[in-house]
């Protein structure tokens, strides 16, 4: 078995692992590398591998920094199975949609090329079969992929492949627990090597119990001020959580003033796919199913540009949810720029801000940015809530990966260096194990 490397090493998108077993090329999640734009050259660059000698893709959950380059896979000539549970492709569907629509706005703002087309997308999405999870199917003869529920967003798995003598274990992101709709990671008792996330290596969340009394707490601030709360979100899971999280907040009898708008074409979709998924919901959520734990009765969702641009004309106090979560595009600049120059207003970070984002440039401090090319003062309050992460932190992943038993080595990937340095030296000091960070392009034989 061979293993190497092409995206997400030492950094946190780009997910794109090859793995050579049993005489098939087996490629573990094909994303986009995300920075200050989606067009990001690396992107549009030729695959290191030669797309049409891929016989399998793996993909373990839907974000683009995972699926992103399939549709470019496709266009370059692959034409194997690719493996995924069922929520996850129709989450997929829709993410490379409204991926492809905002890599279109961006290349007739700031020319380029886009990376592929609808028709691209289409012809990807034929190639899907759906695995549930704890299911074992041979793929190829001498190789068995498993399907393992990862907790990180509706439908994400773990992948075990068993090839070549050998059990790899590819965590893909690994889920924070508790969560308000997941169950936690599922536990495996055995594998011989362990690729594993880091995007949290080095940090203990925040105590998810306080996460509704701060939200409480922001909500009625915007308020009392008569301001403008503005919540970048990704449309899978942060939304979700954030809507569940809102209606608690109502329930209490605290949502007499503000109006919620979700301005998100795609996460109302994706709200639609959750509903038609409660089995792979907790047990507490699904007992609830017939509710509407998701609030959408009070949300005022805007499908149409129209709708969207009349959220400005409303009167404040007001939430708005959008995308793009990392601020990289999507309807949640449009808001940003109107209300970015007002102490009175608030946004309020979510959900993880990879390296050169603007999510990332405001929530490091920054008092001047551009936005479609002009430049804004923050005088805005930047906030962060840091429990609404999808992803485990140290504590989580040092006791995930205790529980299992035989690991030769553990490749860290999904990180940047600062994180992953510091659990690589926590998974080699505390569980006695052979560490190692791949860089993009390295190659490891596994014997």
């Amino acid at each position: 078995m061979k293993i190497a490397f092409w995206g997400a090493a030492r950094e946190v998108t780009g997910s794109n692992t090859l793995v050579e077993a049993a005489g098939k090329k087996i490629l573990l999640d094909c994303g986009l590398f995300q920075g200050s734009r989606l067009n990001d050259e690396r992107n549009s660059e030729p695959f290191a591998y030669n797309p049409a000698a891929v016989d399998f893709v793996v993909v373990c959950h839907s974000h683009l920094d995972h699926t992103g380059r399939l549709p470019k896979l496709y266009r370059d000539g692959f034409r194997g199975r690719i493996y995924a549970t069922a929520p996850t492709k129709e989450l997929a569907y829709l993410v490379l949609l409204d991926g492809e629509k905002l890599m279109a706005e961006e290349a007739r703002r700031n020319g380029g090329k886009i990376l592929y087309g609808k028709e691209d997308i289409d012809g990807v999405m034929e190639l899907f079969e759906a695995l549930g999870y704890d299911e074992t199917l041979e793929i190829s003869p001498g190789i068995k992929l498993t399907f393992k529920n990862a907790g990180h967003i509706l439908g994400s798995a773990m992948a075990q492949i068993e090839a070549d003598g050998k059990v790899l274990i590819y965590t893909s992101d690994l889920g924070n627990n508790p969560s308000e709709l997941l169950d936690p990671p599922a536990t495996t008792a055995h594998a011989d090597y362990l690729i594993c996330e880091s995007t949290y290596g080095g940090r203990v969340h925040e105590d998810i119990s306080r996460r509704q009394e701060k939200l409480n707490s922001i909500i009625e601030s915007t308020i009392a001020q008569n301001g403008v709360l503005m919540i970048p979100t990704f449309a899978i899971e942060r939304t979700q959580e954030l809507l569940h999280d809102i209606e608690h907040f109502c329930n209490m009898g605290n949502c007499l003033v503000p109006n919620f708008y979700l301005d998100s074409p795609l996460a109302e979709k994706v709200t639609a796919v959750f509903e038609k998924y409660p089995e792979f919901l907790n047990g507490k959520v699904r007992t609830s199913h017939d509710k509407d734990i998701f609030g959408l009765e009070r949300i005022i969702m805007t499908s149409t540009a129209r709708e969207s641009q009349q959220i400005d004309g409303a009167p404040s106090p007001k939430v708005i949810i959008a995308g793009s979560g990392m601020l990289n595009g999507g309807r949640i600049l449009f808001h940003l720029q109107r209300y970015i120059g007002d102490p009175k207003n608030t946004l309020l970070i979510v959900g993880y801000q990879a390296a050169g984002t603007l999510g990332r440039r405001l929530l490091d401090g920054e008092k001047e940015v551009k936005i479609f090319g002009k430049t804004y003062k923050v005088e805005a309050r930047v906030l962060a809530i840091g429990s609404y992460s999808a992803h485990a932190d140290n504590p989580q992943i040092l006791a995930w990966v205790a529980k299992i038993s035989g690991i030769q080595k553990v490749f860290l990937v999904h990180g940047e260096s600062s994180q992953a340095t510091i659990l690589a030296r926590d998974l080699a000091d505390k569980l006695n194990l052979t560490v190692l960070m791949p860089q993009i392009g390295e190659e490891y034989l596994l014997n």
